[in-house]
């Protein structure tokens, strides 16, 4: 008598494993590449804001003093270059914003003045945020 026992095996066939390492190690590989682009972003956006802040303190450094003519520089945390520009406001000959004595007259007590700011900083790829104004101040 000839005993016919069927065995099914249950498991997982060599190939099968091997294809589902496969797509496992794709997919890792892919969040780990999302990830790493979050965190690219992330020191970006850091930076900027940062970079913001060192802007906006010059700002109101410069606007704190009376009409400091002339420019500045210096270096936040190793990282983050300023600079500064403050100088007489020129309109064009032709704006309509100069009236009959405008701001040409040479007895004019007020003068606009123009402030710049800018910020540096980055290694390879450099970045830069600059802000500006213009405000009134008395004549020097």
């Amino acid at each position: 008598m000839t005993t016919g026992i069927n065995h099914k095996q249950s498991g997982f066939s060599l190939l099968e494993v091997i294809v589902a390492l496969a797509v496992l190690s794709i997919c890792v590989t892919v969040i780990l590449r999302i990830f790493s682009g979050v965190t690219g972003a992330t020191r970006i956006v850091d930076d900027y804001a940062q970079a913001v802040e060192v802007a906006e303190t010059q700002m109101a450094l410069l606007v704190a003093q009376d009409n400091p003519l002339g420019t500045d520089t210096g270096l936040v945390d190793d990282y983050y270059r300023w600079s500064t520009v403050v100088k007489e406001y020129r309109l064009e000959p032709d704006s309509p914003l100069l009236g009959t004595a405008g701001f040409t007259d040479p007895d004019a007590i007020y003068r606009p003045y123009h402030y710049l700011v800018s910020v540096k900083w980055g290694g390879q790829k450099k970045r830069q945020f600059e802000i500006s104004t213009i405000r009134l101040g008395v004549k020097r």
